[in-house]
């Protein structure tokens, strides 16, 4: 378990002295379900997300104060954390945050003045890198190469040189140790239902060989999501 500096920004500007910030928290209720027999089982249902407080002493930064006062209501809020030792950085992103409290917390014994935001969201996530950018930090982190395979490519070509092709490829990469990168790889997890022709049944030849090839890769192996716009 490293250690981690946390940065809080909204605006997209981070926003200083933020001292304190608390979990990140959800949780999806059970819901109770009635069947004809008269027995009951149980679904989930709606998920809600705890309200974050971040806090700071109090200076002539107006962050806080704009916000709770201000006339725009909902922020989308970042929650950055950074590892000391690797650089490793993560983000949490709280998007449609408003403000459901705002503190002055003086402590007269000790003469600190804290102000407080609690941030009230419907979600929150982990905002993950492009998976390109991701093979390129895996390797970099060993010292290893990043291999891209263009899967639609191979399997128009499979019924000639392909399973050459795919055989020397993996093997080389094996050898280097290289995070596999996999492009194109949409037809590797489409479900094929029905076969129409002599170029179907290659397809489907391909794709189970290349699965069985890459399920024996010594070495990770990243899959490059479709493109929704296609």
């Amino acid at each position: 378990m490293g250690t981690f500096t946390v940065e809080v920004s909204w605006d997209g500007v981070p926003v200083s002295g933020v001292n304190v910030v608390t979990p990140l928290r959800s949780s999806t209720e059970a819901v109770t379900v009635h069947d004809v027999a008269g027995g009951t089982f149980h679904v989930p249902g709606r998920t809600d997300s705890a309200v974050v407080t971040v806090s700071r002493g109090v200076s002539d930064d107006l962050a806080f104060d704009l916000w709770a006062r201000g006339p725009v209501l909902r922020k989308d809020v970042d929650l950055t954390l950074v590892n000391t030792s690797d650089g490793l950085t993560v983000t949490y992103r709280m998007p449609g945050c408003w403000v459901s409290g705002y503190a002055i917390e003086p402590d007269l014994e000790t003469g600190t003045v804290v102000e407080s935001l609690s941030l009230s969201t419907g979600r929150w996530y982990r905002v993950t890198p492009p998976v390109a950018d991701l093979a390129v930090h895996l390797a970099g982190a060993r010292s290893r190469p990043v291999v891209a395979l263009d899967v639609a490519a191979l399997l128009s070509t499979f019924g000639t040189q392909g399973p050459a092709e795919l055989e020397s490829m993996l093997a080389e990469a094996e050898g280097a140790g290289a995070v596999l990168l996999l492009d194109e790889a949409d037809a590797l997890f489409a479900r094929r239902t029905e076969v129409g022709d002599a170029h179907d049944r290659y397809a489907d030849v391909g794709v189970d060989a290349l699965l069985q090839r890459l399920s024996a890769y010594r070495g990770q192996v990243l899959v490059e999501p479709p493109d929704p716009r296609r």
